[in-house]
């Protein structure tokens, strides 16, 4: 079964998704999106044809069409899809996990998805340099992330919070994603995302950059 968010409706209409209004329609709907997301992180979605995802969710096509205008819509809705999956799973990362060890956990699963979803990543971003309103789930997500760890800052006992600059914190995870979407588009080098330490040296330019007061220590 899909994720969605409460901005699942709204967001499948900015992309260009036909209205159902019926239950089984979205139904149909839903699976289709999910077995384009299916696709789309292993293979380019160039290289699928309608018949293929329509024949792998047993619809016709006219129902395909009844639903989608065309290819690129359902693809634009596979990257609200996965923006709805992958949202709460980061967020969960920031606020479960103990104050030191988020940037760490954090930055080990980025590099995990980027390299798990290269396929699908490297035809997002294609499509949304024509189609910005496809990436804003996206940006929706980042915003929400920040504040998650923003708020876990502002928790957090060892922290000196007068001193905190939380426009340094913002463009830290504006950062990382900066490195993390660059790498796997142009592969500048010399580090990729496999390289081991890519993580941590994400991890330790993410702190840098935050530059977090810390209360002094009582001896």
């Amino acid at each position: 079964m899909l994720r969605t968010t409460a901005n699942w409706h709204d967001d499948l209409a900015r992309v260009g998704v036909l209205p159902a209004q019926q239950l089984r329609s979205r139904e149909l709907r839903d699976r289709l999106i999910k077995e384009g997301l299916r696709i789309a992180r292993k293979t380019s979605f160039d290289e699928v044809g309608v018949a293929d995802i329509c024949n792998a969710v047993e619809c016709s096509t006219g129902a395909f069409y009844a639903r989608f205008p065309d290819k690129l819509t359902l693809f634009k809705a596979v990257m609200v899809a996965a923006a709805a999956e992958s949202g709460p799973m980061l967020e969960a990362v920031v606020r479960e996990t103990t104050f030191n060890r988020i940037l760490a956990e954090l930055t080990r699963a980025q590099v995990a998805r980027y390299i798990e979803q290269k396929t699908f990543f490297r035809s997002a971003f294609k499509v949304s340099l024509e189609s910005g309103e496809a990436w804003e789930p996206f940006r929706r997500n980042v915003h929400a992330l920040t504040d998650a760890f923003l708020d876990r800052v502002a928790r957090e006992p060892s922290i000196d919070h007068a001193r905190v600059d939380e426009a340094r914190i913002r463009f830290a995870f504006q950062v990382m994603y900066g490195v993390l979407n660059n790498t796997i588009i142009n592969q500048p080098g010399p580090f990729f995302l496999e390289t081991p330490e890519f993580p941590e040296m994400l991890e330790q330019t993410m702190l840098a950059t935050m530059d977090l007061p810390r209360k002094p220590t009582v001896s």
